[in-house]
């Protein structure tokens, strides 16, 4: 191949890392300057809503559930290379994982306190890895990048935790175990939230200087031929809806927001075909699975990527067509341009989009026309089995227009 063919792809992905913990998508908390300058050189998409808040229920999502959807293995085929590396040991065993070429071996580190200092972290170890991973990638790549993220330990400096507290705060805590577990803002101690949005905050700080060294590495001759793809499987509940962290048995409310939506930024090579495509916000409504697509379309040649590209960068696919469906256990949530609708059969919940950005007032009593236009919507859905890119659904205009 000559330079100007080369194809290669590193996808990061970070667990449990929500769009409301980063600046690039309007959180004011802390400052995440990495993340705001992928942002700035990538076609973002401002309502990615996550498949499934389970990790693996999102992986088969992300790489296919059987042999038939899998587009790893249509890109081995093609003669790329798929290559994997994952600190999460549950990965290695999916279905799909077989379709990798190689399974980077991944060494681990385990702390059961705050770290010494950033370098020392677990999440420090992961990236020092990843990097290696990056500088060695050969030629017609899929580097496939996964870090447990949030979900992993809270091992931050202490400095760094008394760095973005405010001076009126307690001091922060000392634990180093993801939080987990109800939240009652009437009855639990506040403090008690405010030392995990504190710890959380110090994660993400961390995640945000060690994403720094991935794109500096991506500011070498990487960058005239890889495309590069951050997304996260869900978000980390900090309170929201009376929930903190991942409890698998909490499935309706983490059906809202600040579980589901998740960022997704698509990086292009320095290429003169896909300036156009960098700095650029889509606002179209998508499943982060999307991303196996677009990598399939990047390893058919530019042709595909940029008929992709062109359709979500610039709306091309109609309001009335977009819709995402999240399924959690019995709970199936529907979202559209105007609504969005949570439901297990006994307990509904609507709210108004995109006014109701935090999904605080639940309006199903008060429009019952709605919520009964939008659970068929979700029968037609659940029939079609067609959760990622569903087809031949045509909303009407109070499901899809956005109210004024």
């Amino acid at each position: 191949m000559s330079g100007t063919e080369i194809r290669n792809a590193v996808v990061l992905v970070i667990d449990q890392l929500g769009a409301n913990l980063l600046g690039a998508y309007g959180s004011t908390l802390f400052e995440t300057p990495n993340f705001n300058r992928l942002a700035a050189e990538s076609l973002l998409f401002d309502q990615a809503i996550s498949a499934a808040p389970h990790l693996i229920d999102a992986y088969d999502q992300f790489w296919g559930a059987s042999e038939e959807t899998s587009w790893l293995e249509k890109i081995g085929e093609a003669g790329y290379s798929p290559v994997m590396l994952s600190d999460a040991p549950e990965l290695l065993t999916h279905a799909s994982s077989k379709y990798f070429d190689r399974v980077l071996p991944f060494e681990k580190l385990s702390n059961d306190g705050p770290a010494a200092g950033m370098e020392q972290t677990e999440l420090a170890h992961f990236f020092a890895q990843a990097a290696q991973a990056i500088s060695s990638l050969e030629d017609g790549s899929c580097l496939w990048l996964h870090s447990r993220g949030l979900s992993g330990a809270w091992d931050a400096p202490l400095e760094l935790r008394n760095q973005l507290a405010n001076d009126e705060d307690p001091e922060p805590p000392h634990w180093c175990e993801p939080p987990s577990g109800w939240f009652d803002p009437d009855n639990d101690d506040p403090d008690q939230l405010l030392s995990y949005q504190q710890v959380c905050a110090a994660q993400v700080t961390l995640i945000d200087d060690f994403l720094g060294v991935v794109l500096d590495l991506m500011e070498t001759d990487l960058g005239e031929s890889t495309l590069l793809c951050l997304l996260s499987p869900r978000g980390y509940p900090l309170g929201e809806h009376g929930i903190v962290g991942s409890d698998c048995s909490h499935d309706f409310e983490r059906c809202h927001g600040e579980t589901l939506h998740v960022p997704m930024m698509i990086r292009m090579p320095e290429r003169d075909s896909y300036n156009r495509f960098r700095s650029l916000r889509s606002g179209a409504l998508v499943q982060p699975a999307l991303v196996s697509q677009l990598l399939q379309d990047w390893f058919s040649g530019d042709a595909p990527m940029q008929q992709s590209l062109q359709n979500f960068a610039f709306r091309l696919p109609e309001k009335k067509k977009e819709i995402t469906w999240t399924k959690s256990g019995d709970v199936n949530a529907v979202q559209t341009h105007a609504w969005k609708l949570i439901t297990d059969g006994d307990r509904t919940s609507l709210y108004v989009k995109p006014d109701d950005r935090w999904e605080i007032n639940d309006v199903s009593r008060r429009c019952p026309s709605i919520v009964a236009a939008m659970e068929d919507v979700m029968k037609d859905l659940t029939e079609s089995g067609a959760i990622l890119w569903p087809k031949g659904f045509e909303l009407s205009a109070e499901l899809s227009d956005r109210l004024e």
